[in-house]
């Protein structure tokens, strides 16, 4: 029987003492993390990609094509919140640069 030791172990010290490391070539995790069920961008994307029900027969536009295209006429329309999102997805988002000053009370938005 293994001599028991006077030393008393607390927290995260006892949880290290426990701990068993693995042998050469041993896998400690051998199925792995499971594969994640269907989520919605995942589903989005599938659907994107599909044909759209709106092309012509000789056309092959894909659902995301179509979306595309109604932004850009709602966009030629006058509707700005269509140009917005077509310039935040090409151009990017424009950044927001904020410069503080330690010792004064104020904000310089650029």
């Amino acid at each position: 029987m293994a001599e028991k030791s006077n030393i008393r172990l607390d927290g995260k010290k006892k949880r290290e003492a426990n701990l068993i490391p693995a042998k050469k070539g041993e896998i400690r995790n051998p199925k792995g993390r499971p594969k994640r069920e269907f989520c919605i961008p995942d589903i989005l994307r599938k659907i994107l990609k599909e044909e759209s029900p709106y092309s012509f027969k000789g056309d092959k536009r894909t659902v995301l094509d179509e979306i595309c295209w109604k932004a850009a006429q709602q966009a030629m329309g006058g509707d700005k919140d269509a140009r917005a999102w077509i310039a935040d997805r090409t151009e990017g988002k424009a950044l927001e640069r904020i410069k503080n000053y330690d010792d004064v009370d104020e904000l310089e938005i650029l």
